[in-house]
């Protein structure tokens, strides 16, 4: 999937009703770059209404735990 896209990045979230409780997502753009900044972000009023929604949370979606870090990136780690 590298190969087609400029960035290919995994982020996950949290939904308490998801058997495992936990859903990823694989993101892939062709000329945005990375999706961890968002390009829009809420309006301040708009922010102050959002019960989960941070722009810190959507950055920290980003981040891996680490036993799905050494999954994805073993081989690149050990180099």
């Amino acid at each position: 999937i590298s190969g087609l896209y400029q960035s290919v990045e995994y982020a996950y979230t949290t939904i308490p009703t998801y058997p495992s409780g936990q859903i990823g997502f694989i993101l892939a753009t062709k000329s945005r770059g990375s999706c961890q900044e968002p390009i829009k972000t809420p309006a301040p009023k708009v922010l102050e209404e959002l019960q989960y929604y941070t722009p810190e949370l959507h950055k920290a979606s980003f981040v891996l735990p680490a036993f799905a870090r050494r999954a994805i990136f073993e081989d690149e780690e050990n180099k």
